[in-house]
C-alpha cells in the first residue's frame, strides 16, 4: 500500500511532463517471406506488399498503432495465395536526437486463403524524424499461418 502511494505520484509527474499527444498517419512498403503448407502443396517464397496505419504517440517513448497490411497476393503453381491483416500494436521507443530505436509487439487478425487466425507479432526498427515527417526501417516476425516475417520501409506524417 505504501509503495503505491509513492510510485503513482512519481509516474503521474513523469507522464504529465512528457506527454506529447502526437497523432500520425503512415504507409509502408513491405517485403514479406511466406510459407504455404497444405495437403496439396508446400513451398516458400517472397513477395512485396503495403501497409496503411494510424498511430498515436502517447509519450516520447510510447505509441500505439492500428492499420491494415497486404502481405501476399500472388499466383504460384496455379494456386492463388493471399494474406492480409488488421493489426494493432504498441511501440516502445528510445529517442536519440532525431533518431530513434524501437521495439513493437502486437496482435493481428490475419486473413488468408488457408483460413483466418488471430496471431501475435513482434519486431524492431530504427527511424529518423525530419520535422513532421518520420522515416523508418523495420523487421517483424509473425506467428501467423502464412506470413513468416517482413521488412518494411515506412513514412509517417505527424500532426
Amino acid at each position: 500500500m505504501k509503495l503505491n502511494k509513492l510510485i503513482l505520484p512519481i509516474a503521474a509527474v513523469f507522464f504529465i511532463t512528457k506527454v506529447s499527444a502526437n497523432p500520425y498517419i503512415g504507409a509502408s512498403y513491405l517485403y514479406s517471406e511466406y510459407q504455404v503448407q497444405n495437403e496439396d502443396t508446400e513451398y516458400s517464397d517472397e513477395n512485396s506488399g503495403y501497409s496503411l496505419f494510424l498511430g498515436y504517440q502517447v509519450h516520447d517513448m510510447f505509441a500505439i498503432e492500428a492499420g491494415y497490411a497486404d502481405y501476399v497476393d500472388t499466383h504460384k503453381d496455379y494456386e492463388h495465395v493471399y494474406s492480409g491483416a488488421w493489426l494493432t500494436s504498441a511501440k516502445l521507443m528510445l529517442p536519440i536526437t532525431i533518431f530513434d530505436l524501437y521495439g513493437r509487439v502486437g496482435i493481428g487478425h490475419f486473413q488468408t486463403n488457408l483460413g483466418d487466425t488471430n496471431d501475435v507479432y513482434y519486431g524492431a526498427g530504427a527511424g529518423v524524424s525530419l520535422g513532421p515527417v518520420r522515416v523508418a526501417l523495420e523487421y517483424n516476425i509473425y506467428e501467423a499461418k502464412l506470413v513468416e516475417n517482413s521488412y518494411s520501409l515506412s513514412a509517417e506524417f505527424h500532426f
